[in-house]
């Protein structure tokens, strides 16, 4: 961020193939979003890490190669089967709905947001995802992703990306306010980059559909 010269795809490619090559064999991937996503744009969205089956054998690797060709074009949150044991339908699983509820109601078009994870390499629980060990790992490519989208929030939900992010680009102390989901709270802080930095609880579990609230004083908060 605050670079003249933004990344082009392929220095992009280059740079994380570069930072990310002890994992590159591992199951995982670099966006949830489609490649073209990676332009300017008013959002960056991030959970912790992609989770499912560990079995599922796309590489982190292989999805670098995607970007390369151009054929990264699906969309985890509206084009992936989530059915897992509920037998949700395509784009039905609880985190899926929640995020075409924030961003439909913030006004973007779905596809256009650029979304990932801090930690690009899959596992089950948030126990095998690697902590700061492996989000330190993964953050230069964030950092590349930063300067292309140079986006004006990022969302983030969980704990640890919030946390973790604050903490790299020295936001101020967070702002918490309150959810109708009990005690639990959304987050803010403005980063010494300029950015917003939203912190949402898990939008596997909180109904963020029913708390239309929130979403407004979102979109005021980054205009």
């Amino acid at each position: 961020m605050g670079k003249d010269h933004a990344l082009s795809i392929q220095e992009f490619i280059y740079l994380a193939k570069h930072h990310l090559d002890s994992i590159l064999g591992e199951s995982g991937t670099i966006l949830y979003s489609s490649c073209e996503t990676l332009k300017p744009g008013k959002y960056y969205f991030l959970g912790l890490n992609p989770g499912g089956s560990e079995e599922d054998t796309r590489t982190i690797g292989q999805s670098l190669r995607d970007l390369e060709l151009g054929s990264s074009t699906e969309n985890a949150y509206l084009d992936q089967d989530w059915s897992g044991f509920r037998n949700y339908c395509v784009g039905g699983h609880p985190l899926q709905r929640n995020y075409k509820y924030l961003f439909g109601a913030l006004g973007e078009e779905l596809s256009s947001v650029c979304a990932s994870n801090l930690i690009f390499s899959r596992s089950i629980s948030e126990k095998g995802a690697g902590g700061k060990v492996r989000a330190e790992l993964c953050w230069p490519v964030h950092e590349a992703i930063l300067e292309i989208v140079r986006p004006a929030a990022i969302i983030t939900f969980g704990r640890q990306p919030f946390n973790f992010i604050r903490e790299k680009l020295g936001g101020t102390a967070p702002e918490d306010s309150p959810t109708s989901h009990g005690r639990w709270t959304w987050r803010y802080s403005i980063l010494q980059t300029g950015e917003k930095l939203i912190g949402l609880p898990h939008l596997s579990r909180y109904a963020l559909r029913n708390d239309s609230d929130v979403v407004e004083n979102i979109r005021k908060l980054v205009g």
